[in-house]
């Protein structure tokens, strides 16, 4: 609003309105008919509200003087007059106003404008004790000239306050730069030259400071170019993160801890693998021996029962084993793929051979359903085998008598061919799954108890297949089975010959 125009004839909206200029609007009585402001100026009259006289927001010594204004302006339209009123502001300070107030239809119209040069040594003042008071360290610097520091910056570096670092200064000018790191001043000073010249006038980093007492700790930087009493300067806030670095430090020791200790734990079970299928192939030999009577009759039958449950241990205890020492493998990356083309379904009848007789046994209904025109698959044949018996075992291993295991081999020409075991089992739910393909794990479940097993059938499997470039995965619900599939890439399908 103009001062002199009638509150009727003022724009709806403020941006007419200067943006440190509050216009109000005075009726006969004293009190606030309209208020508009934008900017700063509407943060400055916020409190200001229609119906209230507004003598009631100044000190109390200008009001009369203010009453006295408004009433002669009010005595008759076009008169104007100007006057410099304090009002209430933050605390017990006030804010200085000039108002400018002149008369229109019966009514007063004031135009405040706030002293510039107040508000900016009152914003100066707000700003410096900010400052002053901050935990972080605050530093204005050239690269051989301290210009400013806070006392966050003094103790950062070992000081009680700014003013014992300038004291340190007068004596010894190169106080400044021992401040810094001797592996990082380099660096630092360089990205100081950078800003002052405005090649680098935003920089954000990590450096270390120096203390008198030789100590040292980390900062995080963040520095701006600007101009300091005519000068080129780079200003600077520096943030204490010796605590993190310190927990970053430790994590890397425990991550190398850990590493060592996984690589030795691999190596330990690799080497005592082999130590102990040295023993075992005695056992197994001359255990066989006494169950085939191979050098005569044993003489009385339960010794040739205990042999045989010398050589079904000793079997069991082998296989355990051989998982564990490919598990080993695995882990160290000393698998290695001996790659050739496979009949896959040929291969997969070859495992079925040595499964059906256990699916048999435990009375389970083993199927296979194989896609017509299947390409060959570039793999290693031990590895698919093993991941075939693998996934068949487990299905019959957790299915109980009278139900169903399917073996499907399909192919996607975009995703791959896949081995595919769907058993009627007793399922697993998403946490079991988890647990199922962790080295070792095992879903506790009553029926799985029943079996022996070191828990490394499905973590060997999906290693396996991801040597391949291929991957593993598990659908499953509890009491509704399980279906596992091991999904070999498209690139690894060779066209059949004819």
């Amino acid at each position: 609003m103009v001062a002199g125009v009638p509150a009727s004839e003022t724009p709806a909206d403020t941006s007419a309105v200067p943006a440190r200029q509050i216009d109000l609007v005075i009726d006969r009585a004293g009190l606030i008919a309209d208020v508009r402001a934008c900017g700063r100026a509407a943060y400055l009259a916020r409190h200001l509200a229609k119906g209230t006289a507004l003598s009631g927001y100044m000190v109390a010594e200008d009001r009369p003087a203010y009453e006295m204004a408004l009433n002669w302006v009010l005595a008759e339209d076009g008169r104007q007059i100007s006057i410099t009123l304090r009002f209430f502001g933050a605390g017990s300070r006030s804010i200085t106003g000039h108002a400018a107030i002149q008369s229109a239809s019966g009514k007063a119209h004031l135009s405040i404008r706030p002293d510039e040069v107040e508000l900016a040594v009152r914003s100066a003042q707000q700003i410096r004790k900010v400052v002053e008071g901050s935990l972080q360290g605050v530093i204005v610097r050239t690269d051989t000239e301290l210009l400013y520091a806070n006392d966050g910056y003094a103790r950062l570096v070992g000081y009680d306050s700014a003013d014992a670092i300038f004291e340190a200064l007068g004596n010894d000018p190169d106080v400044l730069n021992r401040t810094l790191h001797p592996d990082d001043a380099p660096v630092v000073l360089e990205r100081i030259r950078a800003r002052m010249s405005g090649r680098d006038i935003h920089s954000h980093y990590e450096a270390r400071v120096m203390r008198p007492d030789g100590s040292s700790l980390w900062v995080d930087v963040l520095a701006t170019a600007v101009t300091w009493s005519g000068k080129q300067a780079s200003l600077s806030w520096l943030t204490d993160i010796s605590a993190r670095k310190q927990v970053e430090a430790e994590l890397v020791k425990s991550k190398e801890a850990a590493e060592f200790a996984n690589r030795a734990k691999t190596e330990f079970l690799a080497n005592m693998s082999h130590e102990l299928r040295t023993p075992l192939n005695a056992i197994l030999g001359f255990s066989e021996i006494i169950q085939t009577e191979m050098l005569g009759p044993v003489g009385n039958a339960k010794y040739r029962d205990y042999a045989n449950d010398i050589h079904a241990s000793g079997e069991h205890l082998l296989a355990l084993i051989n998982d564990v020492l490919d598990l080993s493998k695995l882990e160290a990356g000393r698998l290695d793929l001996h790659e050739t083309d496979i009949d896959l379904a040929d291969a997969v009848e070859q495992c079925l051979r040595l499964i059906r007789d256990r699916a048999r046994c435990a009375k389970i209904v083993l199927s296979v359903e194989v896609e017509k025109g299947l390409p060959h698959l570039r793999a290693d044949l031990r590895a698919l085998k093993q991941i075939v018996l693998n996934l068949l075992t487990n299905a019959i291993k957790f299915t109980p008598a009278g139900g169903h295991v399917v073996l499907r081999l399909v192919q996607e020409p975009a995703k791959g061919l896949c081995v595919c075991v769907r058993d009627t089992g007793i399922g697993m739910s998403p946490a079991d799954v988890q647990i199922a393909l962790q080295p070792f794990g095992q879903v506790d479940s009553s029926l799985a108890r029943k079996h022996e097993g070191t828990g490394l059938g499905l973590p060997i499997s999906r290693s396996l297949v991801r040597l391949h470039d291929g991957d593993l995965s598990i659908v499953s619900e509890p009491g509704e089975g399980t279906t596992v599939c091991a999904w070999f890439p498209a690139t690894r399908m060779i066209a059949a010959a004819a």
